[in-house]
């Protein structure tokens, strides 16, 4: 799990963690899946920190090999979505605990 940091003209703050969760396919499925979830500490929610970070690890994750990118996040929650799309995950019909399951696949060409 990673903090997310922010600096400001007063210094820098956690504003947020960051967190994924590497697990290896079977012997058929092959391949590493990555389980990401993010949270921002209200005063800094809407200014893109979740974004960035999220879009950074990506970039992280694709160099450590994995193939597979999943993300939880509930229905409601808008701005998580928001983040979920922007790291190149579609939404899917499946429900976990209320929230919706969102997945991605990691390209070799560099795109999620």
């Amino acid at each position: 799990m990673a903090q997310l940091g922010a600096a400001s003209t007063r210094g820098r703050h956690v504003v947020g963690t960051l967190q994924a969760t590497l697990t290896e396919g079977t012997k058929e499925q092959g391949g590493v899946t990555a389980e990401v979830a993010w949270v921002v500490a209200v005063p800094y929610q809407g200014r893109g920190y979740a974004r960035e970070a999220a879009q950074r690890l990506m970039g992280w994750l694709r160099e450590q090999g994995v193939t597979a990118v999943v993300a939880h996040v509930h229905p409601e929650h808008a701005a998580s979505s928001g983040v979920a799309r922007a790291i190149g995950l579609t939404e899917t019909t499946a429900v976990v605990d209320g929230e919706t399951r969102w997945h991605g696949s990691m390209e070799p060409d560099g795109a999620p």
